[in-house]
């Protein structure tokens, strides 16, 4: 199994999943649009188009949401409640992929 590869309709229905939750996500984190803007490496105005639907978030953004809000001791556990957690990744990790894939 390719564990790093999603379709483009899987990415657009886990970024659509995210994009809806992120209001809560955020507030749980107790962060601000600005500081996780900046975390991740987008513009305060970029993040505030994403949580208002207003633009579609990309997939790079998407992943990079993810690994906030999974590394925050607030939103862990939330985050991996969601149907948005791309648990095929999680797999690859837990089962040592990652470093087959590095050797290839």
């Amino acid at each position: 199994m390719d564990y790093w590869h999603f379709t483009d309709e899987e990415k657009d229905e886990l970024i659509r999943r995210l994009t809806k939750e992120l209001p809560a996500l955020r507030g749980a984190a107790k962060a601000s649009q600005d500081e996780i803007a900046r975390a991740i490496g987008i513009s305060r105005q970029t993040y505030n188009a994403v949580e208002m639907q207003k633009r579609k978030m990309t997939w790079n953004t998407y992943m990079s949401l993810i690994l906030f809000f999974d590394y925050n001791p607030s939103t862990h556990y939330t985050i991996r409640q969601l149907d948005a957690f791309p648990y095929r990744l999680d797999e690859c990790w837990l089962s040592g992929k990652m470093d087959q894939a590095d050797e290839a």
